[in-house]
């Protein structure tokens, strides 16, 4: 813990750093910007708090703007660029002691510009009991900008608006409202390849021949209630899937509904084709999908549709609106922005209600974002995009539409490399990933793309205590170069679909390597992996972890998942070493998948295995490229790997305190296995976080959460 005391002590440092000089202004929703910014005359917007404060700034004088309590409307996004920082002292914008001080990218939309619906034809596409409780609003009187229409294809937001109200982000209307239809049987896979067995060459490879020429899918369908879509066809109709595979989830548009025979022909082909990859042609029937923004669908209070055509919002209001509390975001930029900045601190404010990241860090240095609430965002909470000792600390990130924190920095091609140092810590992460459902992570460090793996540097981050949970696909993605991730605690991700892990990474030895992971507490999560490695492992150390899934034993569920790739063939004999490590109630404890040449590079000791399906895996890749379990062969080290059906001396297994006893049995059967600090991991209590959230407030141990199942179970994937 040295290092974590070291850490929080830097910080105060950077807080509160010797001011030869410093000045104070005050900013409030009931100021005047012709005002000189006293505390008893404050200034009325950002802006010109940013104006005076570049009058004054000499790169020495500590500068403070608080911001009195209220809400502050943004029409455009606050941007602080180089002139904004300083080189020696502090620039600081805070919320002003306690007070609640909220920035948003949202404009408020008045009680009467909600109209009942008059015209006929609009009445009919509605539910019979809904047509009086539906109200339109005219999108360009209120001079809202991000109403476009749909690509045709899109894996995100789609580029619109979106609508809150009393806080909440007001649901985008669909069909199933809470769980989806099914694909009966594909009859046109498209997306280029369409013979039984993908090949992914044929496909993907520049150049490559291709066996049919790139065609929209079509399928036919199972739920009778997409013939009555057939009459918005030219209003735009599109589907949001699982098409061919778990980890790819992507929105089209509808070229056409034959309601005899049943059919649905997509505008523009899915990229690898519609229907289950490992089932072709005619897929598993299994292959999950929905309808969004559509004005039949609007049948449950609170949902809420655009009509691309006539320009209007459709809404069936979750109760009164009052004056005030719904709101549009329509501001298609981060709402914060520090461009080459340093030494900016932002603190203890709420940020919210845009149509893109929460914060934007792009360049500069020593920038922190310290007891923030970064919330209902469509896109990342916090992105960093170079620069150099960036710290993101003790804030909470959650309602989001993609990911939480996001990292790229560092300089992987100079030698030795450099690292960004940015430090990561004490931040609670959830419920994000509500719009993008895949490969949108609590934390990206150095993950780019989506099944078919990708890569940014994101060189020497420090990536700890912090909590990340309630996801439908990953808690962390990870890749580049010589990063620690410790103390952190994840659970109840993969609650949308399986073959992903609570840590993540695909990537080639060449290009990723040098990680350590130390105590991380990765928790149920029923169909998810837990530490996974899905190509390459180059000099990772893993120690000091525990995983208990309380996996379903019909689904996935591998404590300690790791694989090669090419890394074996690249001459990278040098594996992980991966010891002291506890899987519990997991369908595998430890698996490995290696070539033969991969065995003696791999040190794997002194971990414990209890109560799982099966305890330690090895699995050889032969000539063919077809995997084969093997006796598992632990590393020769002084201490093997052991195995058990009991409690070997947990403090209280039922209550999932997993410290050891001083008298557990397993400090017996492996003398050298060293006790794990179980009470040390996760969120921590500090300046900005002075209190904790319980087990009981965040519902952490509830076994019986029910997750939707949806997407392709990969079972073949070891």
């Amino acid at each position: 813990m040295k290092c974590i005391k070291r850490f929080l002590i830097a910080i105060i440092y950077l807080i509160s750093a010797v001011k030869v000089q410093s000045q104070i202004f005050y900013v409030s929703t009931l100021g005047n910007d012709s005002n000189a910014g006293s505390f008893e005359k404050p200034f009325k917007s950002l802006e010109k708090a940013k104006s005076a404060v570049r009058k004054i700034n000499d790169g020495k004088t500590a500068i403070t703007i608080y911001l009195r309590e209220g809400n502050y409307h943004l029409n455009q996004p606050f941007v602080l660029s180089k002139e904004d920082g300083s080189e020696n002292a502090n620039i600081t914008y805070s919320a002003y002691k306690d007070e609640k001080v909220f920035i948003r990218g949202s404009k408020v939309i008045e009680r009467r510009f909600f109209k009942p619906i008059k015209d006929n034809k609009t009445k009919e596409r509605i539910s019979n009991g809904l047509k009086d409780s539906i109200l339109s609003l005219d999108l360009e009187e209120q001079s809202i900008v991000n109403i476009a229409s749909y690509k045709d294809k899109f894996d995100d937001d789609g580029g619109i608006i979106d609508v809150y109200m009393n806080g909440k982000r007001l649901p985008l209307s669909r069909y199933p409202n809470n769980t989806t239809m099914t694909i009966k049987k594909v009859l046109i896979n498209g997306g280029g390849q369409e013979s039984k067995n993908e090949n992914w060459a044929d496909f993907y490879n520049a150049g490559a021949p291709q066996k049919t020429p790139p065609r929209p899918g079509v399928f036919e369908y199972r739920d009778n209630r997409s013939a009555a879509w057939i009459n918005a066809l030219d209003r735009g109709v599109w589907l949001k899937g699982f098409w061919r595979i778990p980890w790819q989830n992507e929105t089209v548009k509808v070229a056409k509904i034959d309601t005899i025979n049943k059919t649905i022909t997509l505008a523009v082909p899915v990229n690898g084709g519609i229907g289950n990859k490992y089932n072709r042609p005619e897929g598993n029937g299994k292959e999950p999908y929905w309808v969004v923004n559509l004005l039949e669908e609007v049948d449950k209070p609170g949902e809420w549709a655009i009509d691309f055509v006539d320009k209007k919002l459709y809404l069936y209001p979750p109760n009164k609106i009052e004056e005030n509390n719904l709101r549009i975001a329509d501001i298609a930029q981060p709402l914060v922005q520090m461009v080459n900045t340093s030494n900016i601190v932002l603190k203890n404010i709420t940020i919210e209600e845009n149509i893109h990241d929460g914060i934007k860090i792009i360049g500069g240095n020593n920038n922190l974002v310290a007891g923030c609430i970064i919330r209902n965002v469509t896109k990342n909470g916090i992105t960093i995009d170079g620069g150099l000792n960036h710290t993101i600390l003790s804030n909470d990130i959650y309602e989001l539409g993609a990911g939480g924190i996001w990292l790229k920095g560092g300089d992987e091609k100079s030698v030795p490399k450099v690292s960004a140092n940015f430090k990561i810590v004490n931040n609670h992460i959830y419920k994000f990933g509500q719009i993008t459902r895949v490969y949108a992570a609590g934390i990206n460090s150095g993950y780019t793309g989506g099944g078919g793996g990708g890569h940014h540097p994101a060189i020497g981050m420090y990536i700890a205590h912090n909590l990340v949970h309630d996801a439908p696909h990953v808690g962390v993605l990870f890749g580049s170069w010589n990063s620690v991730f410790e103390y952190n605690e994840i659970y109840d991700y993969c609650q949308d679909s399986d073959d992903m892990g609570g840590f993540y990474s695909y990537d080639q030895s060449s290009r990723m390597g040098g990680h350590t992971f130390a105590y991380n507490y990765i928790h149920d999560s029923s169909i998810g992996d837990g530490i996974y490695f899905d190509e390459d492992h180059l000099n990772m150390k893993i120690y000091g972890n525990i995983v208990a899934l309380n996996s379903d034993p019909k689904r996935r569920g591998t404590g300690f998942l790791y694989k090669s790739g090419t890394q074996a063939k690249a001459n990278a004999p040098i594996g992980m070493e991966c010891y002291n490590n506890i899987a519990i109630n997991c369908n595998v404890g430890f698996q490995f998948l290696s070539l033969p040449s991969m065995i003696d590079s791999n040190k794997i000791y002194n971990n414990v295995s209890v109560y799982n399906g099966i305890a330690f895996r090895n699995r050889m890749l032969a000539a063919n490229n077809k995997e084969r379990d093997t006796a598992f062969i632990p590393s020769p080290m002084a201490s093997q790997n052991m195995s058990y059906s009991e409690d070997p001396g947990f403090e209280d297994f039922n209550h999932f305190k997993f410290n050891l006893k001083k008298d557990a049995k397993i400090f017996k059967d492996l003398p050298s296995f060293k006790a794990i600090p179980f009470e040390k991991i996760g969120l921590m209590v500090d300046e900005y976080r002075k209190v904790l959230p319980t087990d009981k407030d965040l519902k952490k141990f509830n076994r019986n959460r029910q997750t939707d199942k949806k997407g392709t179970d990969i079972l073949d994937r070891g």
